[in-house]
């Protein structure tokens, strides 16, 4: 209950500082580095990270069947992909994958898969917020592909505790701050 009121005691103070304007882009931390992800290197420079390190040694795999005609979702540690009805093309087993190792575990990174699948209409992802070192610049949704960070865009929740934003199709995707110049 204690954090409850914390975090509403939080928001109530975004909400008078910034004038009551719109909550949809707090912001993060930078780390400049790149490493090792699915056989090749990932920037993470501007990639959200986690205050602690999450407990790698939980879940960090999720996968659903999902039927093309109805839809629905995936969901793992916060991290979520919502997909419409009609969106699959036929009926897909859909995964999360959160990475294990500790440099990447603590960023604010998922592959959504199976990688590659294209969409008739956008799905929406969703990434947790809670526990995410956030300083107050703008934050968005990226997906990585060709060896760079690809702006998709996003918006955060009116509690700031989900970014989300929707693609066409699935690879790896992270929360970043939005850096000047792209």
């Amino acid at each position: 209950m204690n954090v409850r009121r914390t975090l509403a005691l939080a928001v109530a103070a975004l909400l008078a500082l910034a004038g009551c304007s719109d909550v949809s882009q707090p912001t993060l931390a930078t780390p400049a580095q790149f490493t090792s992800v699915l056989g090749g290197t990932i920037n993470l420079n501007g990639i959200l990270q986690f205050v602690g390190l999450p407990n790698l040694s939980g879940t960090r795999h999720a996968e659903k069947y999902i039927v093309a005609s109805q839809g629905g979702f995936v969901e793992l540690n916060g991290f979520r992909v919502d997909i419409p009805a009609g969106a699959l093309s036929q009926n897909t087993t859909v995964t999360i994958d959160l990475p294990t190792d500790n440099v990447l575990g603590k960023r604010l990174i998922a592959e959504f898969g199976p990688h590659g699948t294209q969409f008739n209409t956008p799905v929406t992802l969703s990434f947790p917020l809670t526990g995410v070192l956030l300083l107050g610049s703008p934050i968005e949704v990226a997906r990585w592909e060709n060896g760079a960070w690809t702006s998709l865009g996003g918006s955060v929740n009116w509690l700031g505790t989900v970014l989300s934003g929707t693609t066409p199709h699935f690879s790896t995707y992270g929360g970043k701050v939005v850096l000047a110049g792209g």
